[in-house]
């Protein structure tokens, strides 16, 4: 590793780091998981000279047309919420099972789900009792093989051309149901794997291009929705088949050594484009940190820091000092699912215009500390690791941002997109007459953190990956058992700053008739944010569950009253009546009723920026577009606007900004004076009981000024 790793790095005794801390288990082989790019094969070593970067580049452009082509097709065949609106991936992978091509709602699935492949080749193609043929399907759910949580379910199927392995398609997403103890697969409250559903790590499903009906009913019975769940496992089928033609078609054209070689030609392209684009960033050490408040069972505080270690053309990223893993709740990761959640930030930002592959990390080196919560044991509860991988991800923005903010790749600075998720799960019988059991799109309209030159986008998509789309309304009320009453951007719900955060959609919804559903609702950030501002802008703000039980809604629709609805409204005014609760955003199923409302969202972003550097005019325009109020236009960005005209009063609003500009210097103290009362500080025992050794879960006594430093 780097001089600088050497030299500032210190791994803490009796913690695993650079893979995953459990061992293997059936289906499961963690050595397989964090390897990186396989070795060149024999095919790939005779087509090298063959193609040339013309070559690859249309090879490159090909594959990418061909997966985003399964996309399509599996988005348009599938009837599962998640993957509608694109919580989904479609691949081409080597024969060795390294991602070349990836055509995707998510980049997070991008790094996942293909050591199930490399364990196939290692375990099962020369087992007798399985093998490996053309015209083979494999299906797998279980995270602990490679994968995210158990909701997510993938297929692949291997590519033969004239009886050799050439290639492997792949495609998964969200399906939801997995026969959970919740409906809907997230189980908040699990206190173990197999409270979570299926876990299948690997199993031939399909041979000679038929699947299983024996296998198809044994999955159908272990869900809640056999029928939805059948449908979408065919409909990624028939992406697997649309994939493979393509593909051959390709090598049908171009001969098979150059295709296969160039695969391997875009993965080495992939990791020297990498390492010149960390060559343009200074050498440094970034450090960011997050708390969380929220996990399932319990409240109360964890701690995840991320430093990077950047030096010539690579990057060390080092999660430690992490608070222990979580042994009666969900909000548990591992090591591949930490790593994968880096690439979310790197691709869309740090990485940006790079093709995805595999490549693009071969510069990156990973600790991620184990047992904790972000690298744990094997038995635990994972339905909720996405959330808690999630911690990486947003500390990646911030360190990211840091060292970007010098380069001349500035332009990717921002704040980290929102992830303050409270997120309901609706379940029960839909308009079409099925069982329907998901989320809605409206976790695909979260708020783009701000940037360095502009305000972060409103509604801008999915967490996890750019190409998603949160529906439309008509269509999710007939798919799912809800009906939703309202989306819109609501008033002061989002990071302010020079550059304001992007404001999420908010929805709000009920139940018609006496079926009603009942929903199950997950997240974290009821109290603490990690939706972060940057260079002084406000963090966007934390997200609790709020419902409205037994409201008059219905009554005042009869009676012919327009009914606002947002939640800015209905906390300040509360013009509906009835029972309001805010409550922790991860519960359990409940019935939700005819005149149940939920009001939900996923979060606002953090702003950048001085809120005092803000164009006064920008505040103006967002008074009158309704996204923000009078009184955050005048105590938060010190803008006076007159009363009688409406317009900007400069000379006031300068006098205001100089007068807020004071009262910050008279609360200013020097480091010395502040840091004393700082270290002195503790939270209440009851809030710690899961945290470590406070504040430095690994390290008891640490009364350093900052985190991080063990030298």
């Amino acid at each position: 590793m780097t001089t600088l790793f050497e030299r500032h790095a210190r791994l803490f005794e009796g913690y695993v780091y650079e893979r995953d801390v459990y061992g293997r288990r059936p289906g499961c082989d963690p050595d397989l998981i964090c390897r990186g790019l396989e070795p060149i094969t024999e095919i790939e070593r005779r087509g090298l000279s063959k193609v040339s970067d013309v070559d690859v580049d249309l090879l490159s452009h090909k594959l990418t047309s061909i997966v985003e082509e399964a996309r399509d097709v599996y988005t348009a065949l599938s009837i599962s919420e998640g993957v509608i609106m694109g919580d989904m991936n479609c691949g081409l992978f080597t024969a060795s099972g390294d991602p070349v091509a990836v055509g995707t709602g998510i980049y997070f699935h991008t790094l996942l789900n293909n050591a199930q492949l490399k364990y196939i080749l290692k375990y099962y193609k020369n087992d007798p009792s399985v093998g490996l043929a053309d015209g083979d399907v494999f299906f797998f759910n279980e995270e602990l093989a490679g994968g995210v949580h158990n909701l997510d379910m993938f297929t692949a199927m291997p590519i033969f051309w004239e009886g050799e392995l050439v290639a492997w398609a792949e495609v998964g997403g969200h399906q939801g149901e997995t026969g959970s103890i919740t409906p809907g697969g997230f189980a908040p409250t699990a206190k173990s794997r197999y409270e979570e559903g299926i876990h299948l790590p690997c199993m031939r499903i399909g041979r000679n291009f038929e699947l299983r009906q024996d296998i198809l009913d044994f999955m159908a019975g272990s869900v809640r929705n056999g029928f939805v769940f059948v449908s979408d496992l065919k409909s990624r089928v028939a992406s697997l088949f649309q994939s493979r033609r393509r593909f051959l078609r390709e090598i049908e054209r171009r001969g098979v050594e150059a295709v296969c070689a160039g695969m391997r030609r875009i993965l080495i392209r992939g990791e020297e484009q990498a390492r010149a684009r960390i060559r343009e960033v200074n050498d440094g050490i970034f450090r960011s940190i997050l708390f969380n408040d929220e996990h399932g069972t319990f409240f109360g505080l964890s701690r995840i820091p991320v430093t990077v270690i950047k030096e010539g053309d690579e990057m060390a990223i080092l999660a430690q000092g992490v608070s222990p893993q979580c042994e009666d709740g969900p909000f548990n990761s591992s090591w591949h699912l930490s790593r994968a959640a880096t690439a979310v930030y790197l691709f869309s930002y740090f990485f940006r215009g790079l093709p995805p592959n595999a490549g693009l990390l071969e510069p990156v080196k990973y600790y991620i500390e184990g047992p904790s919560m972000l690298n744990s044991m094997d038995e635990l509860a994972h339905g909720l690791a996405n959330q808690v991988c999630a911690f990486v991800t947003q500390n990646m923005y911030m360190a990211g941002a840091k060292m970007l903010f010098d380069s001349p790749y500035r332009i990717a600075v921002q704040a980290p997109h929102s992830r303050n998720y409270m997120l309901p799960i609706f379940a029960g019988k839909n308009r079409r007459g099925y069982y329907g059991a998901n989320f809605t799109g409206t976790t695909n309209a979260a708020g783009g953190g701000g940037r360095y030159d502009m305000d972060g986008e409103p509604a801008l998509g999915f967490y996890w990956g750019p190409w998603t789309d949160a529906g439309e309304v008509e269509d999710i009320d007939e798919r799912l058992p809800h009906f939703i009453l309202a989306r819109h951007l609501d008033k002061n719900f989002h990071g302010y700053g020079r550059y304001r955060g992007g404001t999420p959609l908010m929805e709000v919804a009920t139940v018609c008739g006496d079926d009603g559903c009942v929903f199950s609702s997950w997240g974290s950030c009821d109290k603490v944010t990690f939706n972060f501002g940057l260079f002084g802008g406000y963090a966007g703000p934390p997200n609790p569950r709020f419902i409205i039980r037994n409201s008059d809604f219905f009554d005042q629709i009869k009676a012919g009253k327009d009914v606002k609805l947002g939640q800015y409204q209905l906390l300040t005014e509360k013009n509906l009546k009835g029972n309001y609760l805010l409550s922790s955003s991860s519960k359990d199923a409940e019935p939700l009723r005819e005149g149940d409302i939920i009001v939900h969202s996923v979060g606002a972003a953090g702003g950048y920026g001085d809120v005092l550097e803000r164009d006064p005019e920008a505040v103006l325009k967002d008074l009158e577009d309704e996204q923000i109020t009078a009184d955050v236009a005048a105590k938060i960005y010190g803008v006076v606007i007159d009363a009688k005209t409406g317009l900007i009063d400069a000379v006031k609003t300068d006098k205001q900004r100089a007068a807020i500009r004071r009262e910050r210097l008279a609360k200013g103290k020097p480091f010395d004076q502040f840091i004393a009362k700082w270290l002195a500080l503790k939270p209440p025992a009851e809030i710690l009981t899961r945290y470590g050794g406070w504040p430095e879960p690994q390290v008891p006594g640490y009364r350093k000024p900052f985190w991080g430093l063990y030298t």
